[in-house]
């Protein structure tokens, strides 16, 4: 296929990417049974907690074949997201939305600006929509070219191993708390792949660093998460805990989620590869910037009013936090409500246990009032 990798460069930069790389199948099937290998080990230790569909999906994230069965070539892309957020050490400010005189749903005033900090990454539009119709673009584009082109994309949710394609692409390294960084501009960063049928010329790699002795990460996460270099027990990572996790939050965990709302950046923040770059990169795509979605923080007490799963809907619909649910968002924010030492939510709290017929819910309500009580 003549294509030139000036050709994918110029494309990719006008769609919004920040990198890119071109990997033959053959290099990547080797890095795969590699990582392979390491996955299985890491399922047996159940660190995956409830994620039981990255167990089903084991197959095909490791056998590409399985998806294009003639595939010669994958493109790895990276869309640098960030923001004008908190610096480590600010999160636990209350200086985030202010809701002024409003009325929440449940009828009882919002006047303070106690709030919940959400990820970098969650902060602007769903990335899996933004990044998918760049996607399919870039594969119109190929078409184009060569109308016998086939391809496969995905963009996180599909069944591929997003950071070993980034890793044998040469866009970065492994860290010790298991993201891929690229040492020229830190790891806030989304994967993206398309798998083509096509032998595309393979881009040139540079020698990558590691982390070395540092050990920030691992010993920045309040969890410890983090139980080897590299290696994540997610069913205490605060990113799980807080989106994926379809149940209850541990006691044990729930002082230590401070005012995290939704995901958690911690291990990100304290890296070096990251100092100041959340503040001043350039966001690439706009609808992944602050200003197209939620921002970086969330009024708990505006979350703890929702009633219904239609209000969730209407405030939330085109987020990621769609990924929690009702259910997971409200959870969160009684955790985080107890963990704010402010009393003015507490009539929150007890109309989510007089509101809501769910029992955990109702719990971790209880549980956030009785900690505020003990302020």
């Amino acid at each position: 296929m003549n294509i030139s990798p000036d050709q994918l460069k110029a494309l990719t930069i006008s769609e919004g990417w920040s990198n890119f790389g071109i990997i033959p199948i053959d290099q990547l099937q080797v890095a795969l049974n590699k990582h392979e290998g390491v996955f299985e080990k890491w399922i047996e230790k159940s660190y995956h907690a409830e994620m039981e569909y990255l167990k089903r999906m084991q197959g095909d994230r490791f056998h590409p074949k399985n998806k294009l069965p003639d595939i010669k070539s994958v493109i790895v892309l990276l869309a640098t997201y960030s923001s004008n957020g908190e610096r480590m050490g600010d999160e636990l400010g209350t200086d985030g939305l202010r809701i002024g005189d409003e009325l929440g749903t449940d009828g009882l005033r919002i006047e303070s600006d106690a709030s919940g900090l959400v990820a970098r990454y969650a902060r602007g539009r769903d990335y899996h929509k933004v990044l998918k119709k760049r996607l399919i673009r870039l594969s119109k584009w190929l078409k184009e070219q060569d109308e016998g082109v086939e391809t496969y994309l995905s963009v996180d949710s599909g069944p591929t191993v997003d950071r070993v394609l980034a890793e044998t692409a040469g866009l970065g390294f492994f860290g010790k708390n298991s993201l891929i960084i690229d040492p020229r501009k830190g790891s806030y960063f989304f994967i993206a792949s398309l798998m083509v049928n096509r032998a595309l010329p393979v881009t040139p790699k540079t020698r990558l660093p590691n982390c070395g002795d540092c050990r920030k990460c691992i010993s920045a996460c309040p969890t410890d998460a983090i139980v080897a270099p590299g290696v994540i027990d997610a069913r205490r990572c605060i990113s799980y805990l807080t989106i994926e996790n379809k149940g209850g939050i541990p006691v044990e965990f729930r002082s230590k989620l401070g005012n995290r709302l939704f995901g958690c950046d911690i291990c990100q923040e304290v890296c070096p590869f990251n100092e100041g770059r959340a503040h001043h990169q350039k966001v690439m795509i706009g609808p992944l910037k602050e200003e197209s979605g939620i921002g970086s923080r969330l009024n708990l007490k505006e979350i703890l009013s929702i009633k219904t799963d239609e209000q969730f809907l209407e405030k939330f619909a085109g987020t990621p936090l769609m990924r929690a649910k009702r259910r997971g968002l409200i959870r969160n924010a009684c955790v985080v409500a107890g963990n704010s030492g402010d009393v003015s939510l507490i009539p929150y709290l007890q109309n989510v246990v007089e509101r809501e017929g769910d029992e955990m819910l109702k719990e971790h309500a209880r549980w956030g009032i009785e900690v505020l009580k003990k302020r």
